[in-house]
């Protein structure tokens, strides 16, 4: 019907690319596949003409029912079609409102009504706020379309979101109708398909949490879904979905975001627009990868500003030394980092310069080096002058040093933690020769999977460590006081209870002298904002928590059966042979003590760094230029260089930074710190849940436990499955607790794999999302042979 020259409706048929501002972005784009033959559901759209005459012309309102009375089909479905969504860069996804099985024309028109309304609501407007829109400018469209009752529907995305590749099409699928996908209202099925040949290259199965389906007269429901153990969409019809989508995509000439409904074994296509915020896509070298393996492990969750430039910067320094010790040149730190005022956003895995001299630069560091031991490491002077210097720092009285005395004070530290780390040169080239010329050997002997194994069985001081955990564990055990205390008690309480009883004080005089010796274990490596043990004593009192109560957890000798079974091959009963590779081993395994000692005895200087950051905070929060000492590390080092004491101005700059870089820190929320596109994980198949690398052999079945700080220790309990976005050596005692480990970073040669090797649970590191796909308390088996977490 048209009205005074300008349509109040016009059949989506009809519409064309100029039809854009009256017709609104979805509307125009169901035009578009419309005229090219594709399978959109007939149609009208209430255009923005009758949007501005919606409350002066009473001729709207019959055009709306007359439209419906025309289209003939039943149910409709009513959808928001304001002229700025469904562009690129604005795809207003969820921000208007859409009304499914709409029965009749007076719900028809109300449904309209409310579209229109939805353009003012509180979230439309923000939204269009944060992309710089006009709201004068905005109007809004309304599409009537014919509703698809489906029996599956979804999203196909024609290039994966995540990785930005062009040639993957990404697939979400649901039984009902898609409202219960594209609102989060269900963990859908997800297929990540090569869109040349249609197949799936992962397929993970979804929950099926709820179900959306129209009811007879009106209106839809929400019933509990039932959970499926076979994808809802075959393979035929993933080939099917896939071809249409390309076909949407070349189209409209770029990747699009289209839902979709299969209904009585046809699809109907019911949106497409433009993908918005596609990364992309990255060529990785092999040398990139395991650089960014490497930087996801260390850095899992986002440094502050003060980490960067203080800790984190000399962290680098020394990796810097002791590899140029082997000829590997590292990029400068500053090439790695990408920041947003001052806040680390992304490390970019740029990859070392290796050139034709290095393997000789190598083997001369290996010839002139020393084969590690502890004796030989402590010693080294330059050993002696580190802990001498780590000594003096945690007993320097700092309140009594002149602020510019602060800046040297720091300076001497991090070179401390420099120093230690420069140390390793001394041994590493000759401990990665011999680890190298035994796993030869093992390849050899057809027993190469048992490297990771045989590697485990050395003493460390991270071993030393959770021994005497162990041992304290144990005494809390056979105390029925201490068993109740730490039962009952939340870990940052059970200190203030022990104090008060005799033998809680006892307890706590062997507590101390625990953390006066291992108190310098880190929460993670390369963080200074992060507390060590004896600055949080709750972490390691939680720990403790975690085996209060229950017995004894054992421990599989995986080292032994390992040797066990290397030592049975033919060959290696021949005496002369069984020697050689008896050396060899002991050589091997001097890798893995040399490298976790040295990661012991660096940490030391930590504690001295962070005593001195927060003196400088505990200065700044007295003349009122920081709310608390602890502010301090979202400041950039060189920002700490002022006149003292500082005037009005540094004073509220420094407050204004810290506000806005907490804020800009919220909005990258947890997002990685390395782009997992640098990062390869084996794709997963239809039962597979979880897929990463395997750490540890072994199979285990046990309920997930999901596990993301320190302060959630005390949740684990034994015989669950540890599922961690990180671990590292303060995390290890954890694991006699647990039934296996699956972790999101890390490797074979990880902290976590060493550790859970050593007690004979398997392992699967590097899952990337385990922590945001496993579901807690679900019952998982993981398969440390393969590197999956399959179903329980």
């Amino acid at each position: 019907m048209v009205i005074a020259s300008v349509p109040l409706v016009l059949p989506l048929a009809e519409l064309g690319p100029e039809s854009l501002s009256l017709a609104g972005g979805k509307a125009t784009a169901l035009g578009a596949l419309l005229r090219a033959g594709l399978p959109v559901p007939p149609g009208y759209v209430v255009t923005t003409e009758a949007f501005r005459r919606r409350d002066q012309d009473a001729q709207v309102s019959e055009a709306i029912r007359a439209a419906y009375r025309r289209l003939e089909v039943g149910p409709v479905a009513v959808r928001s079609s304001s002229t700025t969504e469904d562009q690129p860069g604005a795809a207003f996804a969820g921000q208007h409102d859409t009304f499914l099985n709409v029965v009749g024309e007076d719900a028809v028109l109300t449904a309209v009504h409310r579209c229109w309304a939805s353009l003012w609501t509180e979230r439309a407007v923000d939204y269009r706020s944060e992309l710089g829109l006009d709201d004068a400018a905005s109007s809004m469209a309304v599409v009537v379309q014919a509703m698809v009752d489906s029996e599956v529907a979804g999203v196909i995305f024609t290039a994966d979101p995540v990785s930005g590749a062009r040639e993957l099409a990404a697939v979400d699928a649901s039984p009902g109708l898609g409202e219960a996908v594209a609102a989060g209202l269900v963990t859908p099925d997800h297929y990540l398909v090569h869109k040349r040949t249609g197949r799936a290259r992962t397929i993970t199965l979804g929950r099926a949490e709820v179900a959306i389906r129209s009811v007879r007269g009106g209106g839809v429901t929400q019933t509990t879904g039932a959970v499926g153990t076979t994808p809802v969409l075959t393979r035929s019809q993933l080939r099917e979905l896939t071809r249409l989508a390309t076909r949407i995509e070349r189209l409209f000439g770029q990747p699009q975001d289209i839902e979709w409904a299969l209904a009585d074994g046809r699809f109907h296509i019911l949106q497409a627009r433009a993908m918005t915020a596609l990364p992309t896509p990255v060529d990785v070298s092999r040398a990139q990868r395991a650089m960014a393996t490497m930087l996801a492990e260390l850095l899992p969750i986002r440094p502050t500003p003060m980490d960067v430039t203080s800790w984190t910067a000399a962290g680098y320094a020394g990796v810097e030394l002791f590899v140029g010790s082997m000829g590997v040149r590292p990029r400068s730190f500053e090439d790695l980092l990408v920041e947003q005022d001052g806040v680390l956003v992304e490390l970019v895995p740029v990859a070392p310069r290796v050139g034709p001299s290095t393997p000789v630069r190598m083997l001369r560091s290996a010839v002139h080096g020393d084969r590690y031991s502890r004796e030989v490491l402590m010693d080294d002077p330059r050993m002696r002058r580190f802990l001498a210097g780590v000594s003096d720092g945690l007993g320097r009285d700092l309140t009594l040093l002149p602020y510019a005395d602060l800046e040297p004070t720091m300076t001497g530290a991090l070179e401390l933690f420099v120093s230690a780390l420069e140390l390793r040169s001394r041994f590493l080239a000759r401990a990665v020769l011999a680890l190298g010329r035994f796993q030869i050997t093992l390849r050899l002997l057809n027993r190469g999977r048992l490297i990771g194994t045989l590697m485990a069985g050395v003493e460390t001081r991270t071993a030393e460590t959770n021994r005497w955990l162990e041992e304290l564990a144990d005494r809390i055990r056979a105390d029925a006081e201490l068993a109740r205390t730490f039962v009952e008690q939340p870990a940052d309480r059970i200190r203030a209870t022990l104090a008060a009883s005799p033998s809680g004080v006892g307890f706590l005089a062997d507590f101390d002298a625990f953390l006066r010796v291992h108190g310098h274990r880190e929460s993670l490596l390369l963080y200074v904002s992060q507390p060590c043990w004896r600055d949080a004593p709750e972490t390691v009192l939680a720990l403790l928590k975690a085996s209060a109560g229950q017995p004894a957890a054992a421990t599989a000798n995986g080292t032994a059966r390992a040797e066990r079974e290397l030592f049975a091959h033919p060959l290696t009963r021949l005496p002369p042979i069984r020697r050689r590779v008896e050396v060899q081993l002991e050589r091997a395994r001097g890798f893995t003590q040399f490298r976790e000692d040295t990661h012991y005895y660096a940490t030391m200087a930590q504690p001295v760094v962070r005593r001195i950051l927060l003196e400088y905070g505990r200065r700044l929060t007295d003349v009122g230029a920081l709310a608390a000492p602890e502010e301090v590390f979202w400041l950039r080092r060189d920002e700490l260089a002022l006149t003292w004491p500082p005037g009005p101005e540094d004073r509220d700059r420094l407050r204004a930074l810290v506000e806005h870089r907490r804020r800009v820190s919220a909005t990258l929320g947890r997002r990685p710190v390395v782009d997992r596109r640098y990062l390869s994980v084996p794709p997963k198949d239809g039962s597979t849940l979880a897929r990463g690398t395997a750490g540890a052999a072994g199979v285990a079945t046990g309920p997930v436990r999901i596990i993301r700080s320190a302060a959630e220790f005390d949740r684990l309990q034994p015989g669950e499955v540890l599922v961690a976005p990180y671990t590292n050596p303060s995390w290890t005692p954890l694991f006699r607790r647990a039934a296996a480990v699956v972790v999101d970073t890390g490797g074979p040669g990880s902290h976590a794999a060493i550790v859970a090797r050593e007690y004979g649970i398997p392992a699967v590191l590097g899952t990337l999302d385990a922590v945001d796909t496993l579901a807690e308390g679900s019952l998982v088996t993981v398969d440390g042979n393969r590197g999956v977490v399959l179903p329980g």
